[in-house]
């Protein structure tokens, strides 16, 4: 290919009487081409060849497609194309595969900044440390703000919904105020599930009613984009560094040492991103926060969250209660409302049940059952175990599967 400069040495040497055979010697080139190069107008703009034609051309398009779903491995690659009729061999995929892989692997992560107020993001980290000259596996409940990036930390022994909610409202009574919305990472003491994309979430009852008396919106993260919540990511791991190699008396005395660290230092450091003092950015984000001081701290009633069982039963408090049995299998909220106990389906009263004083009791109503075999769980356990002395209200389900929900188990 002849490049520009070449093009107008070629023409400004033939205006200066040169021959064409004496300009090809001398730069090098075939006459033939000093005599197409004379009869163009203008030089040929460049034009890149096509891309080379190999053995693995058909399949370049399925190896893109496939490549995030074998974890970028050209091996797995490779063993998948030969059945396709793939008769290249492994190092031609290889050196496809590395340049693919090394662009994933550099994938840039776009910071996102909030305005004062509008931001808050929740996360758990875990670290082991000394109490009571015990090694004890804590859990740290972090909350940062996300335009001043102040923070709060609270060390605890569990991830349970009610330590989830307590540490909640300590945040909020560190910070003077809640912001508009909080991010988090789909825990099930958040949401119970949805599709990837957020267009169907269903979420954790018990925590939507809290973040709705409390007003704010609570926001979840893409699945596997847990780095959008960015921020309170850094401010785990700076939590963490701070617990290393020391030792507590207790729990209590381990929190009281984390908080006058935070006023300390934390707040006082110059933030690596913002470049400010968290603390000074924070005097802008304060009067920004919702009034958490309207209403009394939340509480967390005598309620729970079931799955329903395939009698139709859902346990509660030791005893067993029925709903219609169109829920089976369905996730419900159970309450206890004074002298009842009141069952809830997506915010829908389903059920209503006089509270039971005993232990292990069943309590059932006959509509529920109608149309599937018109027997209550009493009555089709009589028929099949005719001996005497059998009471179907003795026995007991395991509560086990259903208290990981409630409880906000492991994520």
């Amino acid at each position: 290919m002849i490049n520009g400069t070449l093009w107008h040495e070629i023409h400004s040497r033939f205006k200066l009487k040169e021959t064409k055979k004496s300009i090809a010697r001398s730069l090098g080139l075939d006459v033939r081409t000093v005599r197409k190069i004379l009869r163009q107008r203008e030089p040929a703009p460049y034009r890149r060849e096509g891309p080379e034609v190999t053995l693995l051309t058909p399949y370049e398009d399925h190896i893109r497609q496939r490549l995030p779903a074998v974890g970028w491995c050209a091996q797995s690659i490779f063993e998948e194309l030969r059945p396709m009729g793939y008769s290249g061999g492994y190092a031609t995929v290889r050196r496809f595969v590395q340049p693919l892989r090394q662009e994933a692997h550099r994938e840039a992560t776009v910071r996102f900044e909030t305005e004062p107020g509008r931001q808050g993001q929740v996360d758990w980290g875990k670290c082991w440390t000394t109490i009571a000259a015990r090694s004890v596996h804590v859990r740290l409940f972090v909350m940062t703000l996300g335009y001043s990036r102040r923070l709060f930390a609270r060390a605890t022994l569990d991830e349970k919904l009610p330590t989830f909610i307590g540490c909640h409202e300590a945040a909020f009574e560190h910070f003077g105020g809640i912001a508009h919305e909080n991010l988090y990472d789909n825990p099930k003491t958040v949401v119970l599930s949805r599709n990837f994309e957020g267009s169907r979430i269903e979420w954790n009852p018990i925590f939507w009613d809290f973040s709705t008396y409390r007003g704010f919106k609570p926001r979840l993260c893409r699945p596997y984009r847990a780095q959008t919540k960015g921020k309170v990511e850094s401010g785990v791991k700076y939590v963490k560094r701070f617990l290393r190699g020391k030792a507590f008396d207790s729990l209590d005395h381990l929190n009281e040492c984390l908080m006058n660290w935070i006023m300390t230092v934390a707040d006082e450091r110059i933030h690596g991103t913002t470049h400010r003092k968290p603390s000074e950015m924070f005097l802008k984000e304060k009067g920004l926060l919702l009034d958490h001081r309207n209403r009394p701290p939340y509480v967390l009633q005598d309620r729970a969250l079931r799955h329903v069982a395939k009698d139709c039963l859902v346990s509660f408090q030791t005893n067993r209660y029925s709903v219609p049995f169109r829920f089976v299998g369905q996730p419900v909220e159970v309450m206890r409302e004074g002298e009842h106990v009141m069952l809830y389906h997506r915010g829908e009263l389903i059920a209503t049940h006089p509270r039971c004083e005993g232990r292990n009791r069943c309590i059932t109503d006959r509509a529920h059952y109608a149309g599937i075999h018109h027997r209550t769980p009493l009555e089709v356990a009589a028929w099949r175990h005719p001996h005497p002395g059998f009471d179907m209200e003795v026995q007991v389900r395991d509560l086990g599967v259903y208290e990981r929900l409630v409880e906000g188990g492991a994520r």
